[in-house]
């Protein structure tokens, strides 16, 4: 279970410690043609989230099992004290509501975590390999507005505006719960946005009883935050324009000599399995290959 603390800060700091290790930790590589190659960041991106999602069920199901079990130790102060004497825990905050709420906001936190990880990725993919031109972030501008702006032109399709509107309403959330960067009023404008979406009608939000208002966020946000983080995340990264020629120019001199070793046709399926495994691929790429081996050749 998470430690009860008394202050804001201080339990979301807990809270996003238990992600940040998947976070930032090394991502698994896998050996394509002689090459130690990292995960895509989309397929990183699920892999964290996955894992992160894995264990809020758990604290979830830890949570709603230790209120219906102990809803009359949890009801007054010293059976509480009581309680947690008896498993060796020093508690500092004796609201049992406030702390449980506080934990489904925790969920928000991390994904958050996630989420712009991941939108930061993909914007240092635009600037470094994309084919347009890069704008770089404003200091009022949200990561999320960052990367529509940089991939998509900062338009959206109708289908995704929901989605939009709530990782932004969630981001929100998640300012307010750690650093107390967002006011009362500015959740409500951001809720109101959302009315205007029937969320039920997608069949991956019909069962959930969300979103919810800051002060009544559950798990269903939580899961509703994930899926929309997840479906936006995948739309920019299959919709971003790389430029494949600053991808290879961009190795390590190591690996173009490698395969400046090569013949021809192992060069060139060298090259295609290295873009498809860390990079989204479009129709030009097999119309760009031969000028790629040609680099290659050519250093």
């Amino acid at each position: 279970m998470l430690d009860l603390v008394d202050t804001k800060r201080e339990l979301f700091s807990e809270a996003v410690a238990i992600c940040r290790p998947l976070s930032y930790n090394k991502t698994k590589t896998q050996l394509v043609d002689g090459v130690m190659q990292k995960k895509s960041i989309l397929n990183n991106f699920k892999h964290i989230l996955g894992q992160y999602c894995a264990i809020s069920q758990f604290v979830e199901l830890s949570k709603r099992c230790f209120t219906s079990e102990h809803a009359e130790d949890i009801a007054n102060r010293d059976s509480f004290i009581a309680l947690a004497s008896q498993n060796s825990i020093t508690l500092t905050n004796y609201d049992a509501d406030a702390m449980v709420n506080a934990i489904s906001r925790s969920y928000i936190v991390n994904v958050h975590l996630c989420f712009e990880t991941f939108l930061k990725d993909i914007c240092v993919h635009g600037r470094n390999s994309g084919r347009k031109q890069y704008i770089e972030k404003a200091q009022e501008e949200s990561w999320l507005d960052c990367a529509v702006k940089n991939i998509t032109d900062g338009k959206l399709p109708k289908d995704k505006h929901g989605l939009y509107y709530l990782c932004e309403y969630y981001r929100l959330v998640r300012n307010s719960a750690v650093h107390d960067l967002c006011d009362v009023e500015e959740h409500k404008l951001e809720y109101r946005k959302l009315q205007k979406y029937d969320f039920k009608t997608e069949t991956k939000f019909a069962k959930l009883s969300a979103p919810n208002e800051y002060h009544r966020i559950s798990f269903d946000d939580f899961v509703m935050f994930a899926r929309s983080s997840l479906e936006l995340a995948t739309y920019l990264f299959e919709k971003i324009s790389y430029d494949y020629e600053k991808i290879i120019l961009d190795l390590p001199d190591k690996q173009k000599n490698i395969w400046k070793t090569y013949n021809q046709e192992r060069c060139r399926n060298a090259i295609l399995m290295y873009v498809k495994t860390l990079y989204a691929v479009d129709d030009s790429l097999d119309e760009q290959l031969p000028h790629l081996v040609d680099l290659i050749v050519a250093q």
